[in-house]
């Protein structure tokens, strides 16, 4: 095949330069042109490396010693380095996409939006109106910090993508038949600084960046030995023939119960939030798979069963190439490489673009200069013939007081005939652009001045633990005052989820999810056997408002005629305050609610947060608005189990996930859920309330 068919993947990662360069081939599959791998001498993170020098020295051998010119490169930036958020849009005109996509994009991207380069990908089913967006976006300072190193070699790339997005395209294109409706293939790829996790659906993406990764084994052994960074590297990749395993193993053991937690909190997360999809497999890759132990250790602590490293790829033929001892050695971190080569053949799920838009231009140009220049050789042959002609007839014709009249009332045509268009345009479509561009941006900050409130609604700490700046000031003021600041005693109130969900009528949608769990609390929970309760207010209801039942009312929308717009909104908490649920409870009811009541009467603030439903209570008397239970009734446990060293008691073979800043035991912790409607507008008057619970 011609050169210009191949593409290179190219991955600058912590501890090497990944390449993968790629050819279509027959029946759907591609073939494996070449690869390279070139080590660091150093990873990037080590406090003595300097990262730059070291990608410059990479690129520059790369290019030393491959045949590349004439081919296109898709390069890869770190999943750390971007932003990714997926969301489900409304059921649309195809048309309108791209406008809601940049509003929604506004939204969510945390950064100006002219420092940033930003791009979209639709995900959607042909037999479903469902449709999800996923949008990615990166700081132009870092992509241009990138390209430099690209640039300084003579390659010019045709796109930048994500790791996260191009180990998706992977997985897609190479297992992606044995993903069906319904369920999920969850790719781990464990690299030196960080992890990413990726679930990959047939018509859907999601992914987390975890700060955890093979650097942090390196480190634990660098403390637990003594040693530099470099000999406890060398330390870890020959751990499982050294005579003193089980001692490296117990040291590396925190950071394995580390990652699976924090993996375990991810896909649960996601398990929250896609609770349709099942997830079937896991696919293991990244260089610190090698480390033994690593894929038992997920295989049991993850409720998940099939753990699988990447061993090969399906869709890759064989040749003398692929079955190169090297290649098939080191195939665990050529996933993310593989994925890029895959986009820029146009086999990728993905197609989001992260190339600066003046680059792009630049792309497109050399792409098509020869053709500009071919046309433009047959415009000028053919403007010749006429002004050739026209050049005759003037010189015949001469220049004549005729002629120059007629020219000035030709002029004089054309002048008048611009002024006319100019006059009698219709302006109405650019109006309605514009109407509709101030339409969107109506109302654009409520959604951030409801999770305002709700975080000035929290109640006060101690002076000390707001002092605290970083884990290390907290543990160490625990230690200092283990009875004043024992973590039953704290006050400290963690939001741990919220959610905020726009209804045109929020009585209506208030009173269908309560019904959806009224009734039958102990199933809603998931059979935590913890307390709840019909009021707002906590056990009782007696909190001086926030009652799902009981008199009075006043709120619009109750009694019928059109519906109140407004917001749906569920916490997710954790209290670490009383020995007892009654204490728990009355802490929140007490030290919480009546602020939270308080500040959402306040006037002029464009919504209020109301304080009874009577249609509700009318559909049904047993409402769970607000409910509380310990956290060792839920199911956040997981198996320790040493994947070399066997436990010395069963007790050792389960425990409770530590809280992760000071290694404490969080089974005494509080959880609670908490949910309550927001209306547009102001509240009504005192007159307005009073006038209503008598009648």
């Amino acid at each position: 095949m011609a050169g210009g068919n191949a593409v290179w993947g190219i991955e600058i990662g912590q501890c090497g330069l990944k390449a993968v360069k790629l050819r279509p081939a027959d029946e759907g599959k591609v073939e494996l042109a070449a690869f390279d791998l070139i080590d660091h001498p150093k990873v990037l993170s080590q406090p003595d490396a300097d990262p730059d020098e070291i990608s410059k020295a990479a690129l520059e051998k790369f290019v030393s010693r491959n045949d590349w010119q004439g081919d296109r490169f898709v390069i890869g930036v770190p999943g750390q380095n971007t932003f990714a958020r997926f969301c489900k849009l409304p059921p649309v005109e195809a048309k309108k996409i791209p406008d809601i996509v940049r509003f929604e994009a506004s939204q969510q991207i945390p950064f100006d939006m002219d420092d940033v380069v930003w791009d979209y990908q639709v995900f959607a089913d042909e037999d479903s109106p469902d449709i999800e967006v996923g949008i990615f976006a990166m700081r132009k300072d870092l992509i241009r910090s990138h390209l430099e190193f690209f640039e300084n070699v003579g390659i010019t790339p045709t796109t930048i993508q994500t790791v996260p997005s191009a180990l998706y395209n992977f997985c897609r294109f190479d297992v992606g038949e044995g993903i069906g409706e319904g369920s999920a293939t969850v790719v781990i790829d464990v690299g030196a600084q960080n992890t990413d996790l990726v679930v990959v659906e047939q018509n859907s993406a999601w992914t987390r960046n975890i700060p955890l990764g093979g650097n942090a084994f390196t480190e634990a052994l660098v403390k637990a030995f003594k040693l530099s960074f470099a000999k406890a590297e060398s330390l870890k990749k020959t751990a499982a023939t050294s005579k003193y395993a089980r001692q490296i193993f117990q040291a590396m053991r925190p950071i394995f119960s580390d990652l699976v937690a924090e993996i375990q909190r991810s896909l649960g997360f996601y398990g929250q939030t896609h609770r349709d999809v099942e997830l079937k497999k896991v696919l293991a890759c990244g260089s610190a798979f090698r480390l033994p132990g690593l894929q038992k250790y997920l295989e049991n602590n993850l409720t998940i069963g099939d753990v699988a490293k990447l061993d090969h790829f399906d869709k890759l033929v064989t040749t003398q190439t692929s079955n190169a001892p090297q290649f098939a050695d080191n195939i665990l971190g050529f996933a993310a490489s593989y994925g890029l080569a895959l986009q820029g053949l146009g086999e990728a799920a993905i197609g989001a673009n992260l190339l600066p838009p003046d680059l792009a231009r630049v792309q497109l140009w050399n792409k098509k200069r020869p053709y500009f220049a071919a046309a433009a050789a047959c415009l000028g042959l053919a403007a010749t013939f006429p002004w050739i002609r026209t050049s005759i007839d003037s010189s015949a014709l001469g220049d004549t007081p005729e002629l120059t009249q007629a020219k000035q009332i030709v002029n004089t045509a054309k002048r008048y005939q611009a002024d006319y268009n100019k006059v009698s345009k219709n302006t109405d479509a650019e109006r309605a652009k514009i109407d509709k561009l101030f339409e969107l941006q109506k109302d654009r900050d409520l959604v951030p001045r409801v999770l305002a409130l709700v975080h000035e609604a929290l109640p006060p700490i101690d002076p000390m633990l707001e002092k605290v700046k970083t884990p290390d000031e907290l543990k160490k003021l625990v230690k200092s005052n283990p009875a004043r600041f024992a973590r039953n005693r704290r006050g400290q109130l963690i939001i741990e989820s919220l959610s905020v969900q726009y209804s045109k009528d929020i009585d209506k949608l208030e009173r269908n999810r309560s019904q959806r769990g009224s009734g039958n609390t102990g199933t809603s929970m998931g059979g935590r056997g913890g307390m709840s309760g019909a009021a707002f207010g906590g056990p009782g209801g007696e909190t001086g408002g926030f009652s799902s039942g009981g008199g009075g009312g006043g709120e619009g929308g109750d009694e019928g005629g059109e519906g109140a717009p407004g917001f749906f909104v569920e916490l997710s908490c954790r209290l670490l305050y009383g020995e007892s649920q009654p204490q728990a409870a009355t802490f929140v009811t007490e030290k919480f609610l009546p602020k939270l009541q308080a500040l959402g009467m306040r006037p002029h603030a464009g919504f209020w947060i109301p304080a009874e439903d009577k249609q509700a209570l009318r559909d049904d008397k047993n409402l769970d608005l607000f409910r509380i239970w310990q956290a060792r009734a839920t199911n956040q446990t997981i198996a320790i189990v040493d994947p070399i060293v066997p436990a010395a008691d069963d007790k050792e073979a389960a425990a409770l996930i530590p809280d992760p800043v000071t290694g404490e035991e969080t089974a005494n912790d509080w959880l609670f859920e908490l949910s309550f409607k927001v209306k547009l507008g102001d509240p009504p008057a005192p007159e307005e309330k009073k006038q209503e619970g008598n009648g």
